[in-house]
């Protein structure tokens, strides 16, 4: 009795301190904050070395959501990209034409729109911003463009050797005036071959920089697979994964110094998969290394892996069984991995089980050999028959999977994830749309009551975070969620308690001070 005295009193207490401070709440206004560190996100996975791990005091609330814009509905599983003042993505509109889309960051009012080439093979490539020239870049279909930030207007376009599929463009800022956008092409096993496209961002001058914008500097052949091998950069080099090695199945990384005017003859270095899986996502530079996952074809959770190596000489520090994959690492603070994968199968027993289940998977890499520490849908699998394996009609909790890339959150100095949850497979559909979105606790176990710490239904692409907003996509439109206010926290934990999620303790170690 005296715990729930204790309880409602504590409740009492946290309604009656927060309503006390709304009235000098600075954060009520639903604007956001001036450009700051953590004030854009411009690429695929936040920068151009695809790690961006934001630092806030408050989680953010996906109970309310600031804005949705319905005008234009991005591509399924694409993300979004964030400058001080827009959020972009590409999408199709009213008549399922392909557009490159300008949304007013605070409003969510459509700024502008333009046409851009519808993508190939259901392609789920992100926009990038070069925020030197005030372009964004959009590669989809043979083409890559970049358009004017303020108004849509084309500044460059440029056709290239084949054609795009599921890989976002890098762009360099530290060249000088020689800066770059670089991107793979695709090939699997036909067509013309995958090639590493180098292309000029900055203005022409006859002695330091002979190209006009837009112009191919140089294209490198990989001799070898590629679909959705994200480029990575930092300080003059370019890091990228295969699918293949062209010999075999085993997918490759490598690394080029990209600052010549031709194409390098020989990667600094290249790293060959240590089993019989492909890379076809992209790769992560953090701590020094470089860390990306691969893709297998059969098996079950355990069938693929993620490697970590070393930056400067591509030698394999380790390699970690995990679930098939095109996500891209996420490198915690602590150096922990996070990786999102896994395929969605629907409740068709008709349609083909792949062998694993979209989950997040993490890699505890604090001791002398780094280990999966926990599967989220092997910790969450109710197996009702007691067979050991999943079949269909068996609950589990489904988040992450194969081309979805979550959000990498500290917050009060606990690693979170933004994570979207895969629709069912549907006859006749291959990538759809995110059902869900929630934030999740990564130091508690998925069957943790407080490992779900927010759920937002009905959108849960790949999210973008700027200056404590949260942006992502669905099947009905753009979202943004706002930053929480003291009060906005005391009421999601005053929910949170009420339901069981958390304890008292917990709800008083969290209330707002």
């Amino acid at each position: 009795m005296t715990k729930h005295r204790t309880a409602i009193l504590c409740l009492t207490l946290a309604c009656s301190l927060t309503q006390a401070q709304r009235a000098f709440d600075a954060s009520s206004s639903l604007s956001p904050e001036p450009i700051d560190g953590q004030g854009v996100w411009t690429h695929f996975a936040g920068n151009a070395k695809r790690h961006t791990v934001p630092t806030l005091t408050d989680p953010p609330s996906l109970t309310t959501v600031a804005w949705e814009s319905a005008e234009f509905i991005p591509i399924p599983q694409s993300g979004l990209v964030v400058d001080a003042t827009h959020v972009y993505a590409i999408a199709r509109d009213a008549g399922s034409a392909t557009m490159a889309v300008a949304l007013d960051r605070s409003t969510g009012s459509t700024v502008w729109s333009a046409p851009v080439a519808p993508p190939i093979l259901d392609s789920w490539s992100s926009p990038a911003i070069d925020l030197e020239h005030s372009t964004l870049i959009v590669a989809s279909g043979a083409s890559i463009v970049a358009l004017d930030t303020a108004s849509g207007d084309p500044v460059w376009s440029q056709s290239l050797p084949s054609t795009i599929v599921n890989t976002s463009p890098v762009v360099t800022d530290d060249l000088g005036d020689r800066d770059r956008v670089l991107i793979t092409t695709y090939s699997f096993g036909f067509g013309e071959p995958a090639q590493l496209v180098c292309i000029n961002t900055d203005p022409f001058d006859a002695v330091t920089n002979p190209h006009q914008p837009g112009d191919i500097v140089w294209s490198k052949i990989l001799s070898a697979d590629s679909s959705g091998n994200t480029p990575a950069y930092q300080n003059g080099r370019v890091y990228h994964a295969t699918a293949s090695s062209g010999s075999s199945q085993r997918g490759t990384i490598r690394c080029y110094d990209i600052t010549a005017d031709t194409a390098p003859t020989s990667p600094l270095w290249s790293f060959t998969n240590t089993i019989n899986a492909g890379f076809f996502g992209g790769v992560t530079i953090a701590r020094g290394h470089i860390y990306a996952s691969s893709y297998s074809f059969t098996g079950l959770q355990t069938s693929a892996n993620t490697v970590r190596l070393n930056r400067n000489t591509g030698s394999l520090v380790w390699s970690v069984p995990t679930n098939r994959t095109d996500a891209t690492p996420i490198v915690l603070p602590t150096g922990d991995v996070v990786v999102s994968s896994g395929v969605a199968t629907g409740a068709f027993d008709f349609l083909p089980f792949f062998g694993s289940l979209p989950s997040i998977q993490y890699i505890d890499d604090q001791g002398p050999a780094p280990s999966l520490l926990w599967d989220s849908a092997l910790a969450t699998h109710d197996d009702l028959n007691a067979n050991g394996i999943w079949d269909f009609g068996e609950p589990y909790l489904s988040i992450g999977g194969w081309t979805h890339q979550p959000l990498a959150l500290t917050i009060s100095g606990t690693p979170h994830l933004l994570v979207g949850t895969l629709p069912e497979s549907q006859p006749g559909i291959n990538i759809d749309h995110n059902t869900d979105l929630r934030l999740i606790d990564l130091t508690v176990s998925p069957t943790d009551p407080g490992f779900v710490v927010e759920h937002a239904s009905a959108t849960g692409n790949t999210p973008a975070f700027a200056s404590g907003w949260v942006f992502t996509s669905g099947p009905t439109g753009i979202r943004a969620y706002a930053p929480v206010t003291p009060l906005i926290t005391a009421r999601t934990l005053i929910d949170r308690y009420t339901r069981g999620d958390i304890t008292l303790k917990q709800f008083m170690e969290q209330l707002p001070r």
